[in-house]
């Protein structure tokens, strides 16, 4: 059954969306000092690796061609160029070893088929009959064993590929929620997991994610594919790079799904209109400009400046939809925390007027003269996130007010951020009137790994915020890593976040 996943998962993947993959594959198969080329001066090459043959002692310099699908006559004609180029060029990567013997290597998430076998068989001759490099082809059923059977992608063990075939199971039936792929992923940290495990079975979710167009959840597998490989020290550098450009991937795949949607404000509603549009309306607003804000972080990040702007202008046009104001549990703090500390980077104006939204929207939920009973906890449900917000004004209803908030810890700290002394002393006097407690998580991350709780996670029942004078003179928690990667990790964790690293965001 796992072989049938695998392949449909092949069938569907573009050649980015290999990517990972593709890593554990050389990984798996005792690739040393793996490298992704991509850019304007590829040359041909996708990857570039080298493996020693453990019989010989030699060593080969490898440049690897992925295409996805089927390669027909057409299609090898077009990528054959692309092949005899890593025959003749060196230039491209600086740890491309021209002295090494060279191997040309064409993978597929597809088959040869047609005359393509015929003209492969017949290029093979000639380039061994002129001494140039060897050519391999790998094609999906190679893949498909390897990935199946291989023990370090170790995607196969009867414990591994049951409880992947329940999630994919729940993908299909609309059961997964961001609370079960957290605890699902916790599997891919150390140290009973890895990185080119993590990289297959997050592509997989992925995929079957996408295919039941639940792009939000696919966002959250790709940030937990983000935490696994941070923390795997035998990670290299492309994996986790890899992993970010999944992310990355996802979410521009949302903002192009966002951007015809915000020319009239009107038109995302419209978009989002349905029979529990109270509940669904505000969750697909925060999820969508978290996923932009995210998104302009690792485009800044990537250097990527055109895609940048397109996150600016989405982020911007999104963040003035009253939904994105309104989360509607402590689940969507870390939104409200990516939207508002990449907005300010380049309108601290509309920074401050979303964060304005987002307290009074908080204060109102708590204010028992609203029936307001509260915003629901990291350790409540769904049904009870509905029940908090809808059945506060029923008589029948038997729920308790809650008194302990994250989002007010969250809504506090970035007011700091933001320099908004009137709006820090305006939410901290409302919440200590409304009898609101700020609370939080804390943890060595060293031991934690950013899960969102655990043995080595404990609770901050009570935060506490001087007055501005006093507050503002403290100094400020920061995350043991870089400003971007603490604000992906904090999205990926959900419990907790460090406001000393937000003024590194640009």
């Amino acid at each position: 059954m796992l072989r049938d996943v695998v392949g449909t998962f092949l069938d569907t993947l573009t050649e980015r969306e290999f990517d990972g993959p593709l890593l554990a594959l050389l990984h798996a198969r005792g690739f040393t000092d793996i490298h992704f080329i991509h850019g304007a001066f590829e040359f041909g090459k996708d990857v570039l690796a080298k493996k020693t043959d453990p019989e010989t002692g030699e060593t080969r310099q490898y440049v690897i061609q992925s295409k996805a699908g089927d390669i027909g006559q057409p299609e090898w004609r077009a990528v054959r160029p692309q092949l005899e180029e890593c025959e003749y060029n060196t230039v491209g990567h600086p740890s491309f070893d021209p002295d090494l013997p060279r191997v040309a290597v064409l993978v597929t998430t597809g088959r040869l088929k047609g005359a393509a076998p015929t003209d492969v068989t017949e290029y093979r001759k000639s380039v061994e009959a002129r001494g140039l490099a060897d050519l391999e082809i790998w094609e999906k059923p190679d893949l498909v064993e390897c990935l199946c059977d291989d023990p370090i992608v170790d995607v196969a063990g009867d414990e591994v590929q049951a409880d992947l075939m329940g999630m994919l199971t729940s993908v299909r039936d609309g059961g997964v929620t961001d609370r079960r792929i957290e605890m699902y992923t916790r599997r891919w940290l150390p140290p009973t997991g890895a990185a080119p495990r993590a990289s297959v079975e997050a592509a997989i979710l992925v995929n079957a994610l996408l295919r039941t167009k639940r792009l939000d959840l696919a966002m959250s597998v790709g940030l937990q594919l983000v935490r696994a490989t941070e923390h795997d020290p035998a990670a290299s550098g492309d994996a986790k790079s890899a992993a970010k450009r999944l992310v990355l991937g996802l979410a521009l795949q949302i903002c192009d799904q966002t951007e015809p949607l915000l020319k009239d404000p009107l038109d995302f509603v419209r978009s989002t209109v349905s029979q529990l549009a109270m509940l669904t309306y505000p969750v697909i607003c925060c999820r969508v400009a978290e996923a932009l804000a995210l998104g302009l972080a690792l485009a800044r990040e990537d250097g990527d400046g055109d895609a940048a702007t397109r996150f600016e202008e989405a982020l911007r046009g999104l963040a003035k939809q009253p939904g994105a104001a309104r989360p509607v549990g402590d689940l969507f703090a870390p939104s409200v925390v990516a939207v508002t500390v990449m907005l300010a980077t380049f309108d601290p104006m509309a920074a401050k007027a979303y964060l304005g939204r987002v307290a009074r929207w908080l204060l109102d939920r708590y204010d028992e003269d609203l029936a307001g009973l509260g915003l629901a906890s990291l350790a409540e449900d769904e049904e009870k996130t509905a029940e908090r917000l809808l059945a506060g004004s029923l008589a029948s209803t038997t729920m308790e007010r809650r008194t302990s908030s994250y989002l007010a810890t969250v809504v506090l700290d970035l007011a700091r951020h933001l320099g908004d002394k009137d709006l820090y002393e305006g939410v901290r006097d409302n919440i200590n009137a409304l009898r609101v407690v700020p609370q939080a998580t804390s943890a060595d991350e060293g031991k934690a790994r950013w899960k969102r709780g655990g043995t080595d996670v404990w609770p901050l029942p009570r935060v506490e915020f001087e007055p501005w004078g006093v507050q503002s003179a403290r100094s400020l928690l920061s995350a043991p890593v870089e400003p971007v990667l603490s604000l992906i990790l904090a999205s990926a964790c959900r419990s907790r976040h460090y406001p000393g690293g937000w003024s590194g965001l640009t």
